[in-house]
């Protein structure tokens, strides 16, 4: 099983002011972006490979807990489904993403 990392906030903004930010992050490429079920939005990114991983696919879930709070969920995990070792940089993706999108807002972790 490849190396992964996740993390789930529920953050103080309004589901579009997220996406918007989102479409704008800077290192990853947005593969797709979709409705979800609970009326949020799903992105399917990737990071390219560098030296301690071959590529991460990553896939962010944000959805609304109520009009004025989203819940944002990350997940990274290795392209290559045999690296079971990444040295880090899942977790460094999962950083990078939530400070991107967090960045001047008030967060709550979820368990």
């Amino acid at each position: 099983m490849a190396a992964k990392a996740s993390d789930k906030y529920l953050v103080s903004a309004q589901l579009m002011q997220l996406v918007e930010k989102l479409r704008c992050v800077q290192g990853f490429s947005i593969t797709e972006e979709v409705p979800d079920e609970k009326g949020g939005v799903v992105f399917k990114m990737t990071h390219d490979m560098s030296f301690n991983s071959w590529g991460e696919n990553i896939t962010v879930n944000l959805y609304p807990y109520n009009e004025q709070q989203t819940v944002v969920d990350i997940l990274s995990k290795c392209s290559m489904p045999t690296q079971l070792f990444d040295m880090g940089q899942n977790k460094k993706n999962v950083k990078d993403i939530l400070g991107y999108l967090l960045y001047g807002l008030t967060v709550q972790q979820m368990k």
